[in-house]
C-alpha cells in the first residue's frame, strides 16, 4: 500500500527543459519517480527517446518533446499543445549553452546565441505558460550558475546571461507571488554534465567527477523545493562541491 508520502509529486503535471541529458534528465527522472507528469523537453530525440517512460511503480509518467526553444514558431507549437492538454504546474528551467573567452575577442555571434539560449528562450516561455501556471498555483524553478552570482574572468558572455536570469526571476516572484506561485532559482558550482567535462578539458585540467556536485544532487533539491508546503518559499539556493578540485 503506498501514500501520498511516497509519490509526493503525485498529480502535479511538470515542463522540465534541458532534459535530454545532464541536469535536466536527472530532474526529469525525478519528479516522475516522485509521481508527477512530466514534459521532458530537449533538441537530442535520440536521448529523449531513450528516457524511461514511466517509473517501476507510481503514477508517475514521463512525455518526451523535441523542441528547439530559441526557434519561436517551434516553441509556440509546443506551448499550444501543451496548453492543449493538461493543466502545467510546475516549470523547471535547465536548458542552456555556455561559451567562454577573454572579453578582448569573444565573438559577438557567440553572446546573441548565448542570449537566445539563456535568457529570451526561457523567458518566452514562462510568459508563455504563465496563464496555466497561474491556474494552478504553480511552481518556477530556474536552474542558475554561480556565474549567475559573481563573474570569473573569460566568463563574461555566460556570466551575463546568468546574471539577467537572476534578475528576471527575482522580477518574476514579485509579480506573481501573490497569484500562489513560487519562483526558485538555484545557483550551481560544478557539477558533473558532459558540458562541465568538455569546460575541464578546454582548461588543461583533470576532471574528477566524483568531486563535483552530482546532476542526482540537483534534482534532489528541486523535488525538495517543489515538496515544501505551498505555505513556504525558498527563493534563492546555491549549491557547490563540498570539496574543491579545480
Amino acid at each position: 500500500m503506498t501514500s501520498g508520502r511516497d509519490f509526493p509529486l503525485a498529480g502535479r503535471v511538470a515542463v522540465v527543459t534541458g532534459a535530454s541529458s545532464g541536469i535536466g534528465r536527472a530532474v526529469a527522472l525525478r519528479l516522475v519517480a516522485d509521481g508527477a507528469t512530466v514534459t521532458a523537453v530537449g533538441r537530442d530525440k535520440t536521448r529523449l527517446d531513450a528516457l524511461p517512460a514511466e517509473p517501476a511503480s507510481g503514477p508517475g509518467r514521463l512525455v518526451p518533446a523535441q523542441v528547439d526553444l530559441t526557434d519561436d514558431e517551434s516553441r509556440r507549437a509546443f506551448v499550444a499543445g501543451l496548453l492543449a492538454g493538461q493543466r502545467v504546474d510546475v516549470l523547471v528551467h535547465s536548458a542552456g549553452g555556455y561559451g567562454s573567452g577573454p572579453h578582448a575577442d569573444a565573438a559577438l555571434d557567440d553572446l546573441d546565441a548565448l542570449y537566445a539560449a539563456n535568457v529570451r528562450a526561457p523567458y518566452a516561455l514562462t510568459q508563455e505558460l504563465l496563464g496555466a501556471l497561474r491556474a494552478g498555483g504553480g511552481d518556477v524553478v530556474v536552474v542558475n550558475s554561480s556565474q549567475g552570482v559573481r563573474a570569473g574572468a573569460d566568463a563574461g558572455q555566460f556570466a551575463a546571461t546568468q546574471h539577467a536570469m537572476r534578475a528576471i526571476a527575482d522580477s518574476l516572484r514579485q509579480e506573481v507571488n501573490a497569484d500562489g506561485i513560487r519562483v526558485c532559482s538555484i545557483h550551481l558550482g560544478r557539477t558533473a554534465t558532459p558540458r562541465q567535462e568538455a569546460i575541464f578539458a578546454k582548461e588543461g585540467r583533470a576532471y574528477t567527477p566524483d568531486l563535483l556536485v552530482q546532476p542526482g544532487d540537483v534534482a534532489d533539491v528541486v523535488a525538495g523545493v517543489l515538496g515544501l508546503p505551498r505555505g513556504a518559499e525558498v527563493t534563492e539556493i546555491h549549491l557547490r562541491p563540498a570539496k574543491k578540485s579545480y
